[in-house]
């Protein structure tokens, strides 16, 4: 499987945030949203602005230029102080009674560098390398990681996790989430599966009843491929035929647009989920988009 060859970008500006190259204002980008999300506010972040779940917008320009006029090291705490301004106390977790508690507990897919402190949350469980498996808790307007204090307050860690995944699992009973197939009748297609829900790209948690009620396909012996460029999207497609080699070169193209562009950017590469176990099969170095299929070469030429 040959390597992708791609002319890189010359150096150019944001479209938005004119006094950033590309590069500075996605990272911007990215550090706004994780400093939105330690303070326990999920927000989208789009070019000018920021939105949250009641559609109260935010705009971006006056801390980007203060962050224009700093090193790079320094925009984090730059960050972190505006968001503290702006930003209101999140719901506490003790207002919860226990039966909302478990109705709002769910397994979540997280970026580590989202998160405060995921060595002190007890529960997290490392999917690959920046992704981890995280119990949240669904407040209307925000989405909160508790801690593993929080956690212990209100019962059984196991009994937690479970109840966590039938959350998780019964947001596929709903009518919405819908899959889309991609390059249907082509060579190459693949499943995109595209909703506002905070929780779409951790659907990949539970794989298997996902790719059965979205495409009806089985996520079989050979596994499946699997991109989650950000929370609101989930790419998929089962090593069930031969074209699932030019499924994964497709599935990477738009991950890596998905991940540099959509809010809540988890991961630009293509995973090959196969017995609970993801491994990489794309990587992106120095800007370098690469294929690094491994032992998922073995297995499309067995077909």
């Amino acid at each position: 499987m040959k390597l992708l060859n791609r002319r890189q970008p010359s150096r150019s500006f944001d479209d938005h945030l004119t006094y950033f190259t590309l590069v500075e204002a996605n990272e911007f980008r990215r550090l706004v949203e994780r400093s939105f999300g330690a303070s326990g506010h999920d927000v989208s972040v789009y070019g000018d602005r920021i939105e949250d779940r009641d559609g109260t917008t935010l705009g971006l320009w006056n801390i980007g230029h203060l962050c224009a006029g700093a090193e790079r090291d320094e925009w984090p705490d730059l960050i972190a102080e505006h968001v503290a301004l702006v930003t209101a106390p999140p719901r506490d977790l003790g207002d919860l009674t226990s039966e909302d508690f478990e109705a709002a507990l769910h397994l979540r897919l997280a970026d580590a560098a989202s998160l405060p402190d995921p060595d002190g949350l007890g529960h997290a469980r490392v999917v690959v390398p920046g992704l981890l498996e995280v119990l949240s808790v669904d407040l209307g307007d925000s989405v909160v990681t508790p801690s593993k204090d929080e956690l212990a307050a209100r019962g059984i860690l196991g009994d937690q996790l479970g109840r966590g995944r039938a959350n998780l699992l019964s947001l596929l009973a709903a009518d919405e989430p819908r899959g889309s197939v991609v390059g249907e009748g082509a060579k190459g297609r693949f499943t995109s599966v595209t909703d506002p829900s905070f929780f779409t790209a951790s659907l990949a948690l539970v794989l298997p009843e996902a790719v059965r009620r979205f495409s009806a396909e089985e996520h079989g012996g050979r596994g499946t491929l699997v991109a989650v460029p950000g929370r609101h999207r989930l790419l998929y497609r089962p090593v069930d035929a031969p074209d699932a080699g030019e499924a994964l070169r497709r599935m990477f193209e738009v991950a890596r647009l998905d991940f540099r562009d959509a809010p809540g950017a988890l991961s630009p590469n293509v995973f090959w989920v196969r017995n609970n176990r993801w491994v990489p099969v794309t990587s992106v170095e120095r800007g370098k988009p690469r294929l690094v299929p491994g032992e998922l070469r073995d297995a499309l030429k067995s077909f």
